[in-house]
């Protein structure tokens, strides 16, 4: 046949046959072709390479969910006698995995809050088997400086593991940070267009093979439609995110000059703390950005409430423009004292800002907000 497909062919068999014993012995032995859908399947197999190769790693392996890519990699990396280091601020379900979940297995898990680097600098010191990183961070957009604490978790011999989600392989790429493992929940950017759920681990040999036989016996693995329309979102990823960055930094700084906003989480803007940060460390500061409206919990409510051509919706990085209260949603699941460690007010409003005209965007926030 002469021509190839643009994307890869979708492969929905769930089993593969083979001419001879030796042939089926051989691709269980060494893996050299497909032999059942919950081990590999060609199409995930596929864009697990793009995106490998987006990112600047050997190997990347596909999930059904970020969630499903998060809780194979950790389990695998981890034993009875195991330390666990994390920042407070990782996404809901990450931190419920880490501190609640691997405590009943008997493993040690310590959430030092991103901002307190001299204890987090202590915990690395004192050793652990993974150091779990996320950056920027949801939703309060703090960006955690990545290498020194990986360099000195490498001294330490302890694993570097960060969920780069928020930033997209376009905006950073960990690897050349010193992270050994990075997650992304492809449900996101990745995808981009709100219909997909998946997610990916990219790494090197030394824990590809170990992850990948830790996915074939939990059975986590991406099934192959969507792999294809990951492989299709990744198509238009660098355009969607770069108009994403101009449109959230527009409408971060109208809204650091509203009267009623009380603060901005953006690290594009120069009056972040994490601005410097996210300047040496990202190609952009992203489509995400949270914002603290000066009123109580209904009062923000009657904001979003009010939104009319933005979508009130969880997850985000698709090319709609998203909002939502995080104590509603996201981090709904931690107590108040939870919250509020990590800064999350009854006033916060997340947006996942799309790729629309960002007139139209500010203009429903501006009109929204007349409604506090």
């Amino acid at each position: 046949m002469k021509g190839k497909p643009i994307l890869p062919p979708v492969y929905f068999s769930a089993t593969y046959q083979f001419d001879c014993t030796d042939d089926l012995v051989d691709v269980v032995q060494n893996r050299t072709g497909f032999i059942y859908s919950r081990w590999d399947n060609p199409t995930v197999f596929e864009v697990e390479k793009i995106l490998a190769n987006l990112e600047g790693y050997d190997n990347a392996i596909g999930f059904g969910s970020g969630m499903s890519a998060i809780t194979t990699t950790i389990l695998t990396l981890i034993n009875k006698n195991s330390r666990i280091i994390t920042v407070r601020e990782t996404y809901g379900g990450t931190f419920a995995f880490i501190n609640k979940l691997l405590p009943k297995l008997g493993i040690q898990t310590i959430d030092v809050n991103c901002d307190d680097i001299d204890t987090l600098k202590a915990e690395i010191k004192k050793g652990a088997t993974i150091l779990y990183l996320e950056t920027p961070t949801n939703p309060l957009l703090k960006v955690i400086d990545v290498k020194p604490l990986a360099d000195l978790a490498h001294k330490n011999d302890i694993i570097v593991i960060l969920d780069s989600t928020f930033a997209s392989p376009i905006n950073q790429r960990p690897m050349e940070l010193g992270v050994d493992i990075t997650i992304h929940s492809a449900t996101k950017y990745l995808g981009g267009h709100h219909d997909i759920t998946a997610g990916f681990v990219c790494c090197q040999k030394e824990y590809f093979e170990l992850i990948w036989d830790c996915r074939r016996v939990m059975g986590g693995i991406l099934d192959p439609m969507t792999a294809y329309l990951v492989a299709r979102g990744l198509k238009t990823l660098e355009i969607r995110v770069l108009r994403q960055n101009e449109n959230a930094i527009k409408i971060a700084k109208f809204l650091s000059k509203h009267k009623k906003v009380e603060i901005v989480h953006y690290p594009g803007l120069p009056s972040s703390p994490y601005y410097e940060i996210a300047k040496r460390q990202m190609k952009g500061f992203g489509g995400m950005l949270s914002f603290e409206i000066k009123s109580d919990f209904e009062g923000t409510k009657r904001f979003v409430d009010n939104l009319k051509f933005i979508k009130i919706a969880t997850s985000l990085g698709g090319v709609s423009t998203l909002a939502t209260q995080p104590v509603t949603n996201t981090h709904v699941g931690l107590s108040e004292e939870e919250r509020k460690k990590s800064g999350i007010s009854d006033s916060l409003v997340r947006i996942s800002v799309g790729v629309e005209n960002p007139d139209l965007i500010i203009d429903d926030i501006k009109q929204a907000l007349d409604k506090v």
